[in-house]
């Protein structure tokens, strides 16, 4: 068996940024603001809401309620924050995919579990980002990257095939793209066409 078949696949998703024009315009005027996350959750399945979020859903219960069955929530946990952990995972149950610790030497409270604790790593190179972060909870790889701005298709694959190279092998790897829906839908497309996207459900 090859090298490359014996690499995971990718998965692209968004990365919370209410202030952005493009995700502003990407939900329906007429749409409740308490839909727009089961809104999101039927274009892709994970959300990654960043550090700045945090206080929504640590001091609002009824933000947790609107979190829908089919959506994986990930949330970058500020300094000196992880007080709060525990309780948001146990209001969100299967609904959480992880805390994103920034920290590397913070120390989560014991009631989580070990599949939720994602902590930062030597962050990859990748052709074609200005940034890109790295978290991993010992099972599993998470990426947070902006891509440059103004990329061509075959620049998205240069991307993206970099990323996958870059890949723990024999795993799958969700990549959190600080950009709009319009480059998270070519992102997924070209994934799809390559055969780099993960096969798994």
């Amino acid at each position: 068996m090859s090298a490359e078949a014996c690499r995971g696949g990718l998965r692209v998703a968004a990365v919370e940024d209410d202030e952005n024009p493009a995700w502003r315009s990407f939900y329906p005027e007429d749409l409740p603001a308490d839909w727009r996350l089961a809104y999101h959750a039927h274009f892709w399945p994970e959300l990654l809401s960043p550090a700045r979020h945090w206080p929504r859903w640590a001091r609002d219960d009824h933000r947790l309620e609107e979190v829908p069955e089919e959506l994986r929530l990930y949330l970058e946990v500020p300094a000196g924050a992880g007080a709060d952990c525990a309780r948001l995972a146990y209001r969100l149950q299967t609904r959480l995919g992880g805390f994103l610790f920034p920290d590397p030497a913070a120390t989560p409270l014991l009631q989580l579990e070990r599949a939720q604790v994602f902590r930062r790593v030597d962050d990859p190179v990748v052709a074609g980002a200005r940034s890109a972060q790295a978290w991993t909870n010992g099972l599993e790889t998470v990426l947070v990257l902006e891509p440059e701005t103004g990329l061509d298709p075959r620049q998205w694959r240069a991307l993206l095939e970099s990323l996958h190279a870059a890949a723990t092998p024999d795993r799958d790897t969700l990549v959190f793209l600080r950009s709009g829906p319009r480059e998270l839908e070519q992102a997924q497309t070209i994934l799809r066409l390559s055969g780099l996207a993960w096969k798994r459900g």
